[in-house]
C-alpha cells in the first residue's frame, strides 16, 4: 500500500471523536481508530528502516495523520518490540519515556509540537535494532486465558507476581484484564512495581507511564502495554528467585508489609498542625531505608497526613541534585514522581500505604548510591539576585550550574515567572536533549513542583535547574533533520 492509501485507510476507519471511562481510569477525548488501522501504523513503524523514518512519517503528518495515533503506535510498537531485559532501562526507555514525551508536547511550544514524537519514533528504531542484536525478543503472542476462573482472576495474578513467575503472570494478567476493571488491575500493578529497588525505580516509572498513556490513548492499546509492564515488574536480574530468598532489594517491602496494617482510619487525609518537612528531611539525609520509613510511620501516628509527607520526599530528591547532578539523583526525582503518581491513582489504601513507605525507603537508597561531590542543602541554598531573566538563567548553565541554580532561586524569590522557566526548560529539552533522561526528568521535576507550596517550590525548582538543558548545548542531530523535513513538507 502506498503512503496515500495507507493514510486513507487510517482515516476512513477512524471512529467519531469520543471520550470514555475505562474501569476508573479516565480517558481523555482523542480521535479513536479501529484495531486494524492501528496495527497498520504499528507495522509501518516496525518495518520502516531507521534512515527512512522521517521520509515516511513527515508526509503522513502533512496529509493528516493525528498526533495521538502516532503516539499510540510508537507506544505499542515499543511495548511489542523492546524487551525490559536484561535490565528495566537503557533501550527500554523507548517505551518508558513516552508519557514524558507526550507531556512535553502538549505543554511545550507550538513550534516544537511534532519534534518530540518524531524523536521518540527514532529512539524506538534504535532500541528495536539493539534488541534484535541482543536477544531478538518480541512480546509473545497473546496467551489464552479463557480457562481462568474470572472470580479468581485478581488472586491468580497476585499469586504469580508473588512467585516471580513471568510467563504465568502474563497469562494471569490477560485473564485479569478480561474480568476486572482496569483500575483494579492497576492497583495490583502499582503495588508490585514498587516492590523492589532493582533497576533504580524504573519499574514504578513504567507503571506510571502505562497509566498516563492509557488515559490519553484509550483501551485499545492497554493489553500490549500492560503485558510489557508485567514482564518488567518480574525482572529480578537473573539468579536466585526473590520469592525463595531474603535479598537486599526486597527487604524494605517485606518490612513494610508488616507495618502497613498499623495505618488505620483517615491517615491519607489528615492535616496536622505541625509541619514535619524539616524533621523528615533530617532523617532522609542521615538515616537508613528502615529508619526513613519507620520515621514516616511515626509521623503519621503523630497526626500528619500523606500530603504533608510527600513534599519532604520531593525535597530530598531535589537535594541529591545539589550534591551531584548525575543519573542517580535524576532517578531519585523521577522515581518519587512515579510513586507519588501511583499513590494518587491507587484506590486501595493498603496499596497507597505501601507506596508511601517504599518511597520513603527509596530516598536513602538513592543517597547511599550517590557519589557525593558537593555539600549543599536545599533549605540552605543561598539565592543570587543578579536581576537576570529566565532566559539568562539558562544561558548561565554553560558556565556554572550551581550558580545558575542560585540565580534561579533569586529570580523565583523576587516573583519571577514559573511558567516561563518551565517553558524554556521544555524547549531546550526538545532542541538540546542529550537522551531520554532529559524528557523524563524535566516532566517529573515540573510535576513534583506542583505539589510543593512556597517557599519549598522555589527551592526545588532552583535545584532542578542543575539538570536542565540550555541554549549552549549541542543541538540533537535528529532534531535538526526533523525540523528541516517538517519545514520542507510545510508542516507547522
Amino acid at each position: 500500500m502506498d503512503r496515500r492509501g495507507f493514510l486513507n485507510g487510517l482515516v476512513t476507519t477512524a471512529l467519531a471523536t469520543a471520550s470514555g471511562h475505562l474501569g476508573g481510569v479516565g480517558v481523555s477525548s482523542t480521535p479513536s481508530v479501529d484495531r486494524g488501522a492501528l496495527g497498520s501504523l504499528v507495522a509501518l513503524l516496525r518495518d520502516t528502516p531507521r534512515d527512512r523514518l522521517l521520509e515516511t512519517l513527515v508526509p503522513l503528518i502533512r496529509d493528516g495523520l493525528a498526533y495521538e495515533h502516532l503516539l499510540g503506535a510508537v507506544a505499542e510498537a515499543a511495548a511489542r518490540e523492546v524487551a525490559p531485559y536484561p535490565v528495566v532501562g537503557f533501550k527500554y526507555h523507548a517505551f518508558m519515556v513516552l508519557q514524558a514525551v507526550h507531556r512535553t508536547t502538549v505543554r511545550g511550544d507550538d513550534a516544537d509540537h511534532w519534534l518530540p514524537i518524531l524523536w521518540a519514533a527514532d529512539l524506538f528504531k534504535d532500541a528495536q535494532a539493539r534488541d534484535a542484536l541482543e536477544t531478538g525478543w518480541t512480546l509473545p503472542a497473546l496467551p489464552d486465558a479463557a480457562s481462568l476462573d474470572p472470580a479468581r482472576a485478581e488472586t491468580l495474578f497476585v499469586d504469580t507476581l508473588q512467585r516471580w513467575d513471568t510467563e504465568a503472570a502474563d497469562i494471569a494478567l490477560v485473564g485479569c484484564l478480561a474480568a476486572q476493571p482496569l483500575s483494579k488491575v492497576f492497583d495490583v500493578l502499582f503495588r508490585y512495581a514498587a516492590r523492589d529497588f532493582r533497576h533504580i525505580g524504573h519499574k514504578p516509572i513504567t507503571a506510571a507511564n502505562c497509566h498516563r498513556l492509557i488515559r490519553v490513548l484509550g483501551p485499545v492499546r492497554a493489553a500490549p502495554m500492560l503485558r510489557s509492564l508485567t514482564y518488567a515488574i518480574q525482572n529480578h536480574g537473573g539468579g536466585t528467585n526473590p520469592a525463595l530468598a531474603d535479598l537486599p532489594p526486597d527487604r524494605p517491602w517485606r518490612q513494610h508489609l508488616q507495618w502497613v496494617d498499623s495505618l488505620s482510619g483517615d491517615w491519607p487525609r489528615r492535616q496536622s498542625t505541625f509541619d514535619p518537612t524539616s524533621e523528615i528531611l533530617a532523617v532522609l539525609r542521615q538515616g537508613s531505608a528502615t529508619q526513613a520509613s519507620r520515621f514516616v510511620l511515626d509521623i503519621i501516628r503523630r497526626g500528619a497526613g500523606a500530603d504533608q509527607i510527600w513534599p519532604a520526599l520531593f525535597l530530598a530528591a531535589g537535594e541529591l541534585l545539589l550534591r551531584q547532578n548525575g543519573i542517580i539523583a535524576v532517578h531519585a526525582n523521577t522515581s518519587v514522581n512515579a510513586l507519588h503518581y501511583a499513590y494518587r491513582h491507587a484506590e486501595d489504601e493498603h496499596t497507597r500505604g505501601m507506596l508511601l513507605l517504599q518511597a520513603a525507603a527509596f530516598m536513602p537508597l538513592f543517597r547511599e548510591s550517590l557519589e557525593v561531590r558537593r555539600d549543599l542543602r536545599i533549605d540552605q541554598l543561598e539565592p543570587a539576585d543578579a536581576g537576570l531573566n529566565a532566559a539568562q538563567i539558562f544561558d548561565q548553565l554553560a558556565t556554572d550550574r550551581v550558580a545558575a541554580a542560585r540565580t534561579a532561586l533569586g529570580y523565583l524569590k523576587r516573583g519571577g515567572s514559573i511558567p516561563e522557566l518551565m517553558r524554556l526548560g521544555r524547549h531546550y529539552t526538545v532542541l538540546r536533549n542529550t537522551g531520554y533522561h532529559d524528557y523524563k526528568f524535566t516532566e517529573a521535576a515540573f510535576e513534583n513542583a506542583r505539589y510543593l507550596g512556597s517557599p519549598w517550590r522555589e527551592r526545588y525548582l532552583a535545584a532542578s535547574v542543575l539538570y536542565l538543558n540550555g541554549p549552549s548545548g549541542r543541538q540533537h542531530p535528529f532534531i535538526i533533520r526533523a525540523r528541516e523535513h517538517l519545514r520542507q513538507d510545510g508542516v507547522a
